[in-house]
């Protein structure tokens, strides 16, 4: 039989693995019209995504991948997670555009039909590994822009136009009845939106990993939520220079048994590549390598738990090292031995000063609402 793909209608490629498979099947959703969300010299612009495609297709492993394009979130899909009037202000903004929405965030034309179009991608993606067949996609990384986790309710902010995860959880709930949902967040700005969706529910747990002091300046450790929601946040805030091991540590010893607990019936990821230690928008230092471990981590959660598993893109602004860092983590989700060595990162890397006593605290926090950390 041949090596060559299946091209399905509107689908894309689906690889032979899929029919006879003893291996994780992972894929990408792409976002073909991603540069309809023209924000020009920006740091969140539209040559983020192309070099990453064009690696992964370029790849041996691009064969292996399970390959989907999105259909648009609907208005509906967005008020799961936002304000009617807020949306409205999003889609009337593009007819007077470019104009900015705060400070750091540009809209175009394009830019409403586009971010419908991302969150539609995560949306697939939750439509895919909530298959009930045995050869559904174990897991599938939404290669999409502009990011969403800074927006909350009813504001755009941090370069974020819809909240693409929170839309996600809630379309999951919603359609196929799933109670619990657990969102893990490693961009290196805290998902300040993600947070407040979610700040009094009690069905999300949301996980963030992030550096702390930086943007947005929430996620504190003692922001953990309230009402019924008390105990659902948890926060991770990291100390500048924090690389592999420190992340790691975060997620073997705090974030994975919290979710584990948890038993979510689908794990969501706000990926944000730009803790890598060549990424201009912070002070982190994490390699190739700690992103292919923080990805191969969650993935075998998901397969613990017998548990879809969607990523979606959110930061990293350093062009010429994103391609690298996001094959990196497809090949952590399928379990692809790709090229890790990264010159960014010295082999003598020295670990974050901060960072054994702000575990303690955070680990003091949390254990009262996760006696399974630690």
């Amino acid at each position: 039989m041949s090596d060559e793909p299946t091209q399905v209608e509107g689908l894309g490629s689906v690889p032979h693995a899929y029919y006879a498979r003893e291996e994780p099947l992972t894929g990408v959703v792409l976002l073909p019209s991603q540069a309809d969300h023209d924000t020009g010299e920006h740091p969140e612009n539209i040559r983020r995504l192309p070099g990453v495609v064009d690696l992964l297709r370029a790849s041996p492993e691009w064969q292996r991948l399970f390959v989907l394009y999105p259909r648009y979130a609907r208005t509906q899909d967005a008020l799961r997670a936002h304000d009617a009037g807020f949306i409205e202000l999003l889609e009337a903004a593009g007819g007077d555009a470019p104009v900015w929405l705060d400070t750091d965030t540009r809209v175009s034309p394009g830019s409403f039909r586009t971010s419908m179009l991302a969150a539609g991608a995560a949306l697939g993606a939750v439509d895919a590994v909530a298959m009930e067949a045995y050869h559904r996609p174990d897991s599938l990384f939404t290669l999409t822009r502009p990011p969403g986790h800074h927006t909350g309710r009813d504001r755009a902010m941090g370069f974020c136009l819809v909240n693409h995860v929170s839309i996600a959880a809630r379309y999951a709930q919603e359609q196929y009845g799933i109670e619990r949902v657990a969102i893990l967040d490693w961009d290196v700005h805290h998902g300040n939106g993600t947070q407040e969706i979610h700040w009094d529910d009690p069905s999300v747990l949301f996980v963030s990993l992030h550096q702390w002091p930086l943007y947005p300046g929430t996620g504190w450790l003692d922001e953990v939520g309230a009402g019924a929601g008390v105990g659902r946040t948890l926060n991770i805030p990291m100390p500048p220079g924090s690389g592999d091991a420190e992340y790691l540590e975060a997620l073997d010893r705090v974030a994975l048994p919290a979710i584990e607990a948890f038993r979510p019936g689908l794990l969501l990821v706000s990926a944000g590549q730009d803790g890598h230690a060549a990424d201009p928008l912070s002070d982190q230092a994490l390699s190739l390598s700690g992103f292919r471990g923080m990805a191969e981590r969650a993935a075998m959660l998901a397969r613990r738990l017998g548990v879809g598993l969607v990523v979606v893109h959110e930061g990293g602004y350093n062009v010429s090292t994103l391609p690298a860092i996001d094959r990196a983590i497809l090949a952590g989700l399928g379990g692809f031995d790709v090229p890790l060595d990264d010159v960014f990162v010295p082999a003598e890397a020295r670990a974050a000063d901060a960072w054994p006593d702000r575990l303690r605290a955070v680990l003091d926090v949390q254990r009262p609402h996760h006696p399974d950390i630690g």
